[in-house]
């Protein structure tokens, strides 16, 4: 995620998502920022299950419901690369400007 990434929100939206599913053992819910890097954040979603084949379905639920949240409402949250143009003055040296036809 971008460094912008509403943690809370995701919180809330986790546990809104994770108190209605009944794949859910009601053991372990987490949400953790478990890395920062120059560019993103890297956020931990933990949940228990009773079997594995439930903990598979709860994570793809979780999951898939998540970014849906995230596109939805935070679309600037996502990752995405990023240039930054300094000293414009210098550039526009070397631009043509665009003649009207």
């Amino acid at each position: 995620m971008d460094h912008t990434a509403p943690i809370d929100a995701i919180r809330e939206e986790f546990e809104r998502l994770i108190v209605k599913s009944n794949l859910w053992d009601k053991r372990v819910k987490v949400v953790q920022v478990t890395d920062v890097k120059e560019h993103t954040i890297e956020i931990r979603v933990l949940m228990s299950s009773r079997t594995s084949s439930d903990a598979f379905d709860l994570r793809c639920y979780i999951r898939e419901n998540l970014i849906s949240f995230i596109q939805k409402n935070y679309p600037d949250s996502l990752p995405r690369s990023r240039n930054e143009i300094s000293n414009l003055g210098e550039l526009e040296k070397y631009v043509q400007p665009a003649t009207g036809a």
